[in-house]
């Protein structure tokens, strides 16, 4: 364990930090020993895992705020669970590589067992809420700018002149006698169409291809199909 004082002298020592106040070295040596209580609270990763745990710790708080004790334990619990993760899809590779191919089972259930311990950590933590309401909302403006933009290339096309007084008037389709058909391109107001997901989900079509033909950013298509799509899905077994 590094001495505060001690490290802030050898610091302050140094050529690199001669121009430092001490209010910014003090900042330096505590960040450094943030860093090695880090370093021992990620208790079953190697010495080789070690850095990388911390990388990833930063990043997130980076991303993220979190406040009190518990989210940074739960925080330290997941950045395990993460380069635990790792190790076993390591594991994984080594033995599709050496062993003709094959893969464990059971290391493959241990990744589903992990991931899905990792995302209701993450949703424990709020870490997936702000990411899924910005990619929705990303992929909300394009849609509305793209109908926007349909509207204003478009509105000429239902407007006529007439030929006696030479007005404008516009065409309107009556719909009295028009048989209803379901709208398999919507869920509610959603834009949605459960055949392609299903292509989507068996991979004969790529997730661009579905937000073409949608005409939505591929960010909306992933938000339907995990949010509506696979649920439904759970739902139904």
């Amino acid at each position: 364990m590094l001495d505060r004082e001690k490290y802030f002298n050898k610091l302050k020592s140094l050529n690199q930090y001669k121009n430092c106040s001490e209010e910014d070295l003090y900042k330096i040596v505590d960040n450094k020993l943030q860093e090695e209580d880090l370093l021992t609270a990620f208790v079953g990763l190697g010495d080789d895992e070690k850095p990388k745990a911390l990388k990833l710790y930063i990043q997130y708080v980076s991303e993220c705020s979190f406040e009190s004790l518990a989210e940074k334990s739960t925080l330290i619990n997941l950045v395990r669970d993460e380069i635990i993760k790792e190790r076993i899809l390591t594991q994984i590779q080594e033995d599709y590589n050496n062993k003709s191919h094959a893969n464990s089972l059971q290391l493959i259930e241990e990744v589903r067992d992990i991931e899905e311990h990792i995302l209701i950590q993450k949703e424990k933590l709020g870490m997936l809420k702000n990411k899924d309401n910005n990619s929705f909302q990303i992929a909300w403006e394009e849609l509305k700018k793209k109908s926007l933009d349909y509207f204003a290339t478009h509105a000429g096309e239902t407007y006529v002149k007439c030929p006696e007084c030479q007005k404008l008037f516009r065409l309107l389709m009556k719909i009295e006698g028009l048989d209803v058909s379901k709208a398999s391109f919507f869920k509610g107001t959603s834009l949605y169409n459960t055949k392609l997901l299903k292509l989507y989900e068996d991979k004969r079509l790529t997730i661009e291809e579905v937000a073409e033909i949608l005409g939505v950013h591929s960010k909306y298509v992933d938000f339907i199909f995990q949010y509506i799509y696979l649920k439904e899905k759970e739902k139904e077994l």
